[in-house]
């Protein structure tokens, strides 16, 4: 799996190239730019979503080919089901055929969470087959400009949010068809919207990867987002731990959401987190379960400090292996405020994860002693490594424990 950074709201063709030559001199490990969907507001002659010509005049073949010559890929940003708008004008024929756009979702069903906005294909063998030709000359399209990553939003069943859950239609039938067209031509398919562990196999087959949960964002004027919604992600994301899923053997990885960590806007840090101990647990827990690893900010105005972080060799290998940690214990972050996570890499080194989640809605908790058995990782003797600070803690056998503060991580890399 590779890193991804994400540029959010609506970027034109030359912003996105300044991003991209910062990138390759400060970020050279990030490989994708993926645009969110302020990238598309109509459809082609054959109601395929196409890009707006007034935020890229010259094409995205153009921009894929600028990113590729930086050693990047573009990703965007689509709705599963057919566009109700493209299904309503009349002249519009699937590529390749005779047949309407509109005539393959006469029943009108809702294609996704965000009601109204598509259709789900009919499901008579020839709405079936048309609908399949359909997605085929989108893959197609999108092959044609150099798309190498495709976010699916509001699929189902799942949706929502814990208050007001299942609100996407279940699309699986259509998510197969997309899988199908979008896998020939080597394009990475993100689901997305709340994701239901539940379906996680099935999830696994259908794409390279899901959104386990709501946005991370707070949706506030001020900030980002918060140290309790970071947080909120380790119990969701244990949810997901012990699937069988989620690794390199599928291709299959979970998606904590953007790593927000130093957004700036006018030179103000408005990520919402409460201090740099937050911040450090933000990266270290996306890098210990190998989440999608995506920048909610505009690289080029975050700090070099976090920049630096972004760029942690040793916690870039510990996230490249693709391999989720698991939790020690609950992973209840609630519950459990003493959260312990590991996994085992290739060299048959282990990395474990230790982390105070004592944070609440308006304010920090409290420091706790967190520790764990050398046996629960499977080692008996182990040399201990500081990874963030860099330095050799010694030779432990048994156990090990350490203070945090609440909101503070350590990770450890132990050697037998």
């Amino acid at each position: 799996m590779e890193e991804n950074t994400s540029s959010h709201g609506q970027f034109n063709d030359q912003v996105l190239r300044d991003i991209s030559l910062e990138m390759k001199i400060k970020m050279p490990q990030y490989e994708y730019i993926n645009m969110d969907s302020g990238w598309c507001e109509t459809y082609d002659q054959y109601g395929r979503w196409t890009y707006r010509q007034d935020l890229f005049p010259y094409g995205l073949k153009s921009l894929s080919d600028y990113l590729a010559s930086n050693g990047q890929k573009l990703g965007v940003y689509i709705l599963p089901g057919i566009r109700k708008d493209a299904a309503e004008d009349s002249n519009v024929k699937i590529k390749g055929t005779n047949h309407r756009l509109g005539d393959i979702v006469k029943k009108k069903r809702d294609g996704n969470g965000f009601l109204g906005s598509t259709f789900m294909p009919d499901e008579d063998d020839l709405s079936t087959a048309l609908a399949q030709t359909y997605y085929d000359s989108m893959g197609d399209l999108f092959a044609e400009w150099g798309v190498s990553f495709v976010k699916i939003d509001g699929c189902g069943p799942g949706g929502g949010d814990t208050l007001r859950p299942n609100q996407s239609p279940d699309n699986r039938k259509c998510l197969a068809m997309m899988k199908k067209a979008f896998e020939k031509h080597n394009i990475w398919m993100e689901l997305s919207w709340y994701l239901d562990p539940a379906y996680a196999n099935e999830w696994a087959t259908l794409a390279n990867g899901a959104r386990i949960f709501i946005d991370i964002e707070s949706y506030s004027k001020r900030s980002m987002t918060s140290s309790l919604r970071v947080f909120q992600r380790i119990t969701q994301a244990a949810n997901w731990a012990h699937t069988g899923v989620v690794g390199p053997d599928r291709g299959f990885y979970i998606d904590l959401d953007v790593v927000t960590v130093g957004m700036t806007v006018n030179g103000k840090c408005i990520d919402g987190l409460d201090n740099d101990d937050v911040r450090l647990s933000y990266i270290s827990f996306w890098a210990l379960t190998s989440s999608i690893f995506c920048l909610g900010a505009d690289p080029r105005c975050i700090p070099d400090k976090y920049l630096k972080w972004f760029n942690h060799p040793e916690i870039l290998t510990i996230h490249q292996t693709g391999i989720m940690a698991k939790p020690i214990q609950s992973g209840n972050a609630w519950n459990n405020r003493r959260q312990v996570w590991w996994k085992r890499l290739p060299d048959g080194s282990v990395v474990v994860g230790l982390f105070n989640t004592s944070v609440f809605m308006f304010m920090l908790g409290k420091s706790y002693d967190i520790k764990f058995a050398l046996k629960d990782v499977g080692m008996e003797k182990a040399t201990i490594k500081d990874v963030w600070a860099g330095k050799s803690l010694g030779v432990y056998d048994n156990k090990y424990s350490v203070v945090l503060r609440p909101g503070q991580c350590q990770i450890l890399m132990l050697k037998p």
